[in-house]
């Protein structure tokens, strides 16, 4: 019995030693999940500081683009009324009619010279930057305008 009160008095020791360890691990552990929690909570915050401050930004930024877009449209529709008044109440002069007629005629001479030269349509009118459809109309109507003056 001796021996069995003896080996009884061993375990409780035993555990009363690890009892005051687990303790200490267990708050140990408490304080260290609070203070964690404490900086997430922390850094939570600053994230919510931050986008806040990056939505009120953004949000100021549209507003003034808003404007500036809404200053930009009342411009452009004020000079394009403008511009129409003008060409309503300035008709072409004669200078201005003139100078588009010498500039087509001198287009119209320049496609002849080329063609003399024995320059396709297509080339042509990569040389001169114009369409080819264009350039065939101007030989076309030529064509018949000469064949016209050949008939008389």
């Amino acid at each position: 019995m001796a021996a069995a009160f003896l080996s009884k008095r061993k375990q409780t020791a035993a555990s009363v030693e690890t009892a005051p360890n687990e303790a200490w691990d267990k708050a140990d552990m408490e304080k260290s999940l609070q203070r964690f929690l404490n900086q997430i909570r922390h850094e939570q915050k600053a994230t919510e500081g931050r986008w806040t401050q990056a939505h009120a930004e953004l949000a100021k930024e549209v507003a003034e683009l808003k404007q500036h877009l809404a200053r930009m449209e009342s411009e452009w529709s004020a000079w394009s009324a403008a511009g129409q008044a003008a060409d309503a109440e300035a008709p072409r002069t004669s200078e201005a009619v003139a100078a588009d007629v010498f500039a087509l005629q001198e287009r119209y001479r320049r496609v002849f010279e080329l063609r003399q030269e024995g320059l396709s349509s297509d080339e042509i009118a990569k040389r001169l930057g114009a369409g080819q459809g264009e350039i065939e109309l101007i030989l076309s109507l030529a064509g018949s305008h000469e064949r016209g003056k050949a008939d008389e």
